[in-house]
Formats: structure tokens, C-alpha cells, sequence
């Protein structure tokens, strides 16, 4: 089995601001001290996403307790701090009893999630509301770089590709309703997106363009939210693009003065001398380094398999 004391995982959160009032909600610095108190490392991190175009602002229950209050469309919230387990979360239409989604919800142990409110809330809606639950998953970019996923939770909206400079870099191809596509890294800077139907060859007609800021060592969602053609939608709510940070992912590898530590440390190792002065070693005293942890680099994205990952909260 791998040692897995070697490594220690950073998760980054990267608290978004917004006007939305929070009831449970923290910052940063609260996340450091909360994790550097916690032992078990039992916590995670949820936010909620405002994309269905024609439901009121809303409300957010955990466990019959409000935590997020009038969230309008358009607006992702801050990170709330939640231990791992299952709770009755409800979304309602704010300041009222009436729910739009009501439905058991497990969160599992050292995750960050996305939950976005998303599809249509009137019956002349050609698309079903529904709570849709992202994994806030990516590795943080290197120097100069930054990471970019596209959602697509725009209804009326085709599959799509998201293309830059005319199409000669694709950053998300045949996204569908209600999905996203995965990180990709592209060197930070200020881009003009193009987005267009879903082809073989990604070379769609552009429907639409959007300029994007990426900063550098930051992750980003883009949300593709609102219609394409509202003058046709149960609700007047143009397509844009709501830009997010994200939580991310470090992965610190061990310093040599670690693996000679680990590599050296050999109980049970014995040395006996007789009479005839004989040195003798234990033979069951044995040093092992498993070589099965291994670190592959994909793209800027480096990422260690260990066992018993220490997670920090930046």
C-alpha cells in the first residue's frame, strides 16, 4: 500500500462576493480556522447556483434551517461550510412556504459542490426545474495559467461548442443541457468566446460571443444561463454568461528531507555482536518504499494517488 503520510492536499477555496444574504455563510479565513481545528476531516463546501430564468428569487433550506435568502437568477452564492451527511435540502420562492424543489441530499466527506437551480418553473416551460449538482473538482493552474469549465443551463439552448480566436481553440465541445465540460487550462488573459451549435467539426454558426477575464492560478465555471430567444420563453431573461471562481486542488509533493525520513525509518531493524565479533541483522527487520505511488502530469495539472490525504483549506 501506498504511504500516504507523504502528501499533503491543498483545497483553495476562492470566495466569490456577492450581495446575496447569508444566514450560514463564511469567508476564507473562517474555512482556515475551522479546518486547522477540525480532526476528522469530515467537512465539505456547498454553493447554490440561481439558473432557472423564470423562477422569483429564492430561498435555501437545510434541514428546515434558512441558509441562503433571496437569491436572485443569475447570482452564485459563497461557499457554506457543511459536514458530511444527508439533509433535507428545499428551495423555495423567497420570503414564502412554497417549495420548487424539496428532496434529500448527501454530502459526502472533503467535497466541494456546485448546485445549480436550474430548468423552468412554469407550466408553459418546455424544460423541468431541477437541483443539478457539480463536483467543484479542479487541480489548481500553474504560473500564468487558469482553468475554465463551461455549464450549459440555458434551456432553449442547442448542445454547444465554445470556441476562441475563430474557432482554432476549442474549449468545450457538445456540452448538453444541464452538463458541463471539463477543466481545461489556457494561459490567463482576456478572451472573446464564441459559442455555437454543437458540430463534428466545431465550426457551428457563432450564435453568440462573450468576453471572459481568466486570471491567472484561478479555476473558473462559465454559466451559460438565461434563453437564446426570450422574446419566445415564459420569461423575459436574455442569455448571458455568469463568470465564477472556483474552489481547486493543490498537491504538494514531499520535500527530500521527508522521503529520506520515510526511507530510513526501519523498526524493528536489529544488530547484534557475539564473541567472535559477528555482526548479525534480524532478517525479519525489512525496509520498504512502495513504488506504487506515482505522479502524472496532465497538461499544467500534476496529481499524486496516495492514501491518507490531508486536506487544507486555503
Amino acid at each position: 500500500m501506498p504511504d500516504r503520510k507523504l502528501l499533503a492536499t491543498v483545497l483553495a477555496i476562492a470566495v466569490i462576493g456577492s450581495t446575496v444574504a447569508f444566514v450560514a455563510a463564511v469567508d476564507s479565513n473562517q474555512l482556515t480556522d475551522e479546518h486547522q481545528a477540525s480532526q476528522d476531516q469530515n467537512t465539505s463546501y456547498l454553493r447554490v447556483a440561481h439558473a432557472s430564468p423564470d423562477a422569483p428569487a429564492v430561498d435555501v433550506r437545510v434541514d428546515n434551517e434558512t441558509v441562503l435568502s433571496n437569491v436572485s437568477f443569475g447570482t452564485v452564492s459563497d461557499y457554506l461550510t457543511m459536514s458530511a451527511g444527508t439533509y433535507n435540502v428545499s428551495i423555495l420562492a423567497n420570503g414564502t412556504d412554497t417549495a420548487v424543489f424539496d428532496s434529500e441530499v448527501t454530502i459526502e466527506p472533503r467535497t466541494v459542490t456546485t448546485v445549480a437551480a436550474s430548468g423552468e418553473v412554469t407550466q408553459s416551460g418546455n424544460t423541468s426545474f431541477a437541483a443539478v449538482f457539480f463536483d467543484d473538482d479542479a487541480f489548481t493552474p500553474g504560473e500564468n495559467r487558469s482553468a475554465l469549465s463551461v455549464v450549459h443551463l440555458s434551456p432553449d439552448a442547442p448542445a454547444v461548442d465554445v470556441t476562441l480566436a475563430n474557432g482554432s481553440v476549442v474549449l468545450a465541445e457538445n456540452v448538453t443541457f444541464q452538463n458541463a465540460s471539463d477543466y481545461v487550462s489556457v494561459p490567463a488573459g482576456n478572451y472573446t468566446a464564441e459559442i455555437r451549435p454543437a458540430t463534428a467539426g466545431n465550426d457551428g454558426t457563432v450564435v453568440t460571443t462573450v468576453n471572459v477575464s481568466l486570471e491567472s492560478g484561478q479555476v473558473h465555471s462559465a454559466l451559460a444561463v438565461g434563453y437564446l430567444n426570450p422574446d419566445e420563453a415564459p420569461a423575459d431573461t436574455p442569455f448571458q454568461v455568469v463568470l465564477t471562481e472556483d474552489a481547486s486542488v493543490t498537491v504538494q509533493l514531499p520535500s527530500e528531507d521527508e522521503m529520506m525520513d520515510n526511507e530510513t525509518g526501519m523498526d524493528g531493524n536489529e544488530t547484534t555482536t557475539d564473541d567472535d565479533a559477528e555482526t548479525t541483522t534480524d532478517d525479519d527487520a525489512e525496509t520498504t518504499t512502495d513504488g506504487d505511488a506515482e505522479t502524472t502530469t496532465d497538461g499544467d495539472e500534476t496529481t499524486t494517488e496516495e492514501d491518507d490525504e490531508e486536506r487544507v483549506v486555503a
